[in-house]
């Protein structure tokens, strides 16, 4: 069972929802609630690509920080940022003579924890090396919009505190992956959710 989760503000199937004060308590909240249904073995897999991947890793370290009870069985993100990341506002990605086009504002922040994003700000390290359990790292070796050298940072400080997160790169990929790699990579999240959220573990 996998529940899609709504984190950003608006947006649809054709244009990115915004990616402002996103109050990370939420995804506390949803995770809970998907491991509290009888469908579920009780154990849970969180996954996220691109600002997913950052939300998913964020997250993660935030919980296993203070302690909290819930966190995700095994974490698992494509393409993520090794630090958090500004605002997001779709209108940015339009073509400047778009009138709806605005240009970016560093200042402005993504993510809140706790009703407060003062310990949120952008390119400060997401510490996700604080997480103990399973996680799996992917990237392709040509994104132009995420480089590559952020996986390799965040693998680098994993295995620097003695974790082995499980890494997979993807030769000359960009951010969206081609047909080929992109089932390869299905093949590779589907094996290792399947590894560490299995009924008989």
């Amino acid at each position: 069972m996998a529940l899609p989760f709504g984190y950003s503000q608006g947006g649809n199937a054709w244009n990115a929802g915004s990616i402002r004060e996103v109050p990370l308590d939420r995804s506390v909240a949803a995770l809970d609630a998907l491991r509290g249904l009888d469908i579920t073995s009780g154990r849970v897999g969180l996954y996220g690509v691109s600002r997913g991947a950052e939300h998913a890793l964020l997250l993660t370290s935030l919980m296993a920080r203070e302690g909290i009870p819930g966190m995700a069985d095994a974490v698992a993100a494509h393409s993520p940022p090794d630090c958090i990341c500004g605002a997001f506002d779709g209108r940015t990605f339009r073509d400047p003579g778009d009138p709806g086009w605005q240009a970016w504002d560093s200042a402005q922040r993504a993510w809140t924890w706790r009703e407060s994003s003062e310990a949120l700000l952008p390119t400060m390290a997401i510490e996700i090396e604080r997480y103990a359990g399973p996680l799996f790292l992917s990237h392709g070796t040509a994104d132009s919009m995420w480089s590559v050298e952020m996986t390799r940072r965040l693998e680098a400080r994993l295995q620097a505190h003695g974790r082995t997160p499980e890494v997979h790169y993807y030769e000359g990929e960009d951010h969206i992956l081609r047909s080929e790699a992109e089932n390869m990579h299905h093949a590779h999240l589907i094996d290792f959710f399947e590894r560490h959220l299995s009924h008989d573990r």
